[in-house]
């Protein structure tokens, strides 16, 4: 008899799995579309955000690109979901220490999307982290019934 208290964990291990697959999916996407450019960096800096945990320091760069005759801006750093905050403003701006205002920089479009693009081939740990979470949530209350 699974209580109620395991079936919204296995739902919520199952909802966290999907949302590492479908995470991981659209990284790739992005990631294997993604058609190298040469982008003009326009600015960078760093911000911070505080909250009860402490500072979180998040850098951005924007920079500019012409694809098939079209022009575009973004601050992308890395393909998929935004870029995330680091502990320290050091740490951040280490992270766009390599980019320097009015310089060219490689860029990457997302094909079909030419609005989409990044500066970075690097995907997150968040499918990952999504999909720990999930089985554990699943797998805890499935071996809490078997071995009951």
């Amino acid at each position: 008899n699974m209580s109620k208290l395991s079936l919204i964990s296995i739902i919520l291990g199952i909802v966290l799995l999907g949302a590492a697959g479908y995470t991981a999916y659209s990284q790739q996407q992005s990631l294997s579309s993604g058609v190298q450019i040469e982008a003009t960096v326009e600015s960078k800096e760093v911000t911070m955000d505080s909250s009860k945990s402490g500072d979180k320091y998040t850098p951005h760069v924007t920079y500019s690109y012409t694809y098939n005759g079209t022009q575009y801006t973004s601050d992308n750093i890395s393909p998929g979901i935004g870029t995330k905050a680091s502990d320290t403003r050091t740490a951040a701006e280490d992270r766009i220490d390599q980019y320097n205002v009015g310089e060219t920089t490689t860029a990457y479009v997302v094909q079909g999307s030419p609005s989409k693009s990044y500066l970075k081939k690097t995907s997150s740990p968040l499918p990952l982290i999504f999909g720990i979470v999930g089985l554990f949530l699943i797998g805890r209350p499935v071996y809490k019934s078997v071995t009951s």
